[in-house]
């Protein structure tokens, strides 16, 4: 069985969880890595890594197609935030040579990606989501109404890595904050997948304080809910968690499962949430594997021997399911060496 990982990055440590879910799951196999940047590091610990075009090139989905087919290819797990929406919305071309991707279909995508919408997206769920407005006109209006107070939050519907994020203390700062936020956008890369143009993609919510939790989601195949894990927050850095703690919270464990039977998602998805002493507030939905994956992949998760054992047709172990309640972790880095010649080159030449 072959496995490919695109976008991979940074992320050696998903490498090396595939590559020991192999083995948990009795599987022979090899993991395929793809990434448009030639000295990403996780490239270099595949079996075969792929230099690939950047995501918004017309060529990038043929480039993946490509190596699926020559790799005999099984199972398919995009990671990165700039590739989900292309990827879903041509599953098809992917499960017609065999392949199964983990990854929702392009309503999912849309739903998880605009944060505008998750207050209709959670109505009837245990969670809720900030109070929405759609332009600083209207959460002016709201203020001047008492219906709303700052701060405020500025944020793209469907961004990434936490780009175009300000906040706004008082009326003053708003309109300033919502000017940078789009010129931050502007230069985004993720703009060019953004449905929206930047003037129209920022959105200004109500401050939510509190404690911070990290979810993850799995689903099989079929959108069935498999297992969901919970993290609190302690620091982040780059838009990434950089230090949790594993905790065990039941009301968090029925907002994932609420999720994942109502999006029905295929596959794995990381979701954000605050806590304010009274509500749970549900701020973010990524449809792609979070690298706060890794915490609970240490504490005895290990959703990759779940994925090789759902496309083997082997019977998925408990203990796969579990983590332990009070680990604390923190990240730190490492180095690797590039070997340019491991990879093969996708990008097609320009004439």
């Amino acid at each position: 069985m072959n496995i490919l990982l695109s976008s991979v990055a940074r992320r050696v440590d998903f490498v090396k969880y595939f590559r020991e879910g192999f083995i948990k799951a009795g599987v022979e196999g090899r993991i395929i890595t793809a990434d448009p940047d030639y000295n990403a590091p996780a490239l270099q610990y595949g079996d075969q890594g792929y230099i690939t075009p950047h995501q918004t090139h017309p060529a990038y989905i043929d480039s993946l197609v490509e190596i699926c087919r020559d790799n005999e290819i099984e199972g398919f797990i995009p990671l990165n935030d700039m590739e989900i929406a292309l990827v879903a919305a041509q599953k098809r071309r992917f499960e017609e040579i065999g392949v199964s991707v983990f990854a929702p279909d392009p309503a999912t995508v849309e739903k998880m990606r605009d944060k505008g919408s998750y207050e209709t997206v959670f109505k009837g769920f245990q969670a809720k989501a900030p109070k929405t407005y759609f332009s600083c006109e209207e959460a002016e209006r709201a203020v001047m109404k008492g219906e709303a107070s700052f701060p405020m939050i500025l944020k793209p519907r469907n961004g990434s890595a936490s780009v175009g994020i300000e906040t706004a203390s008082c009326l003053k700062e708003l309109y300033p904050a919502y000017r940078s936020s789009v010129e931050q956008l502007k230069r985004a890369p993720i703009h060019k997948l953004a449905v929206n143009e930047p003037e129209r993609n920022v959105i200004i919510q109500e401050y939510i304080h509190g404690e911070k939790f990290s979810m993850d989601i799995f689903n099989d195949l079929e959108g069935n809910f498999i297992v969901s894990f919970v993290r609190k927050q302690l620091a982040m850095r780059a838009g990434d968690v950089d230090r949790c703690r594993i905790v065990t919270d039941p009301a968090l464990h029925n907002i994932c499962r609420d999720i994942g039977r109502n999006l029905g998602h295929a596959g794995y998805v990381n979701a954000d949430a605050y806590f304010d002493g009274t509500h749970y507030y549900v701020i973010d939905i990524n449809p792609r594997f979070a690298g706060g994956y890794s915490f609970s992949h240490e504490a005895g998760a290990d959703i990759p021997a779940v994925i090789i054992a759902i496309l083997s047709g082997r019977e998925i172990q408990l203990d796969w399911l579990n983590q332990k309640e009070g680990m604390e972790f923190a990240r730190h880095d490492a180095v690797a060496v590039i070997h340019s010649q491991k990879c093969r080159d996708m990008v097609p030449v320009e004439h």
